[in-house]
C-alpha cells in the first residue's frame, strides 16, 4: 500500500469513528447547504459523514448524498458534491450534469 492510500485509509477511518453515530438516513438539507466552495473533502466527510455513493469523471470527484436524508442510494433525489484536489469546487445538479455531459463528449 503506497502512502496516499495509506494515509486514505487512516483518514477515512478516523472519520468512520468520528462519524460513527451519524446515521446517513439523519443527513439534514441544512447540513448539505451548509458546504461551501474551497472546504477541504475531509471537512464534507466530518460534517455530512460518508455519502451514499462515489462517482469520479476526469479530475472531479463527486460525493453524492441522498437530499431528504432518507435514500440508502441517493439515485433519484441526490445533491452531489464536486471535490477537485481535494477542494469542494461547487454543489447541485446543474453542476453535476454540465461535469458528465462534458466527460462524455470527449471520454
Amino acid at each position: 500500500m503506497n502512502a496516499r492510500n495509506l494515509l486514505l485509509a487512516t483518514t477515512l477511518g478516523s472519520l468512520m469513528l468520528l462519524t460513527g453515530c451519524v446515521n446517513s438516513l439523519e443527513l439534514s438539507p441544512a447540513r448539505l447547504e451548509s458546504v461551501r466552495a474551497g472546504m477541504t473533502r475531509d471537512e464534507v466527510l466530518l460534517l455530512l459523514g460518508l455519502p451514499q455513493r462515489q462517482e469520479s469523471y476526469g479530475s472531479t470527484e463527486f460525493l453524492i448524498y441522498s437530499t431528504d436524508g432518507r435514500s440508502t442510494t441517493a439515485l433519484l433525489d441526490f445533491t452531489p458534491i464536486a471535490v477537485v484536489d481535494g477542494r469542494v469546487t461547487g454543489t447541485g445538479r446543474k453542476l453535476y450534469d454540465a461535469v458528465v455531459q462534458a466527460h462524455s463528449r470527449h471520454g
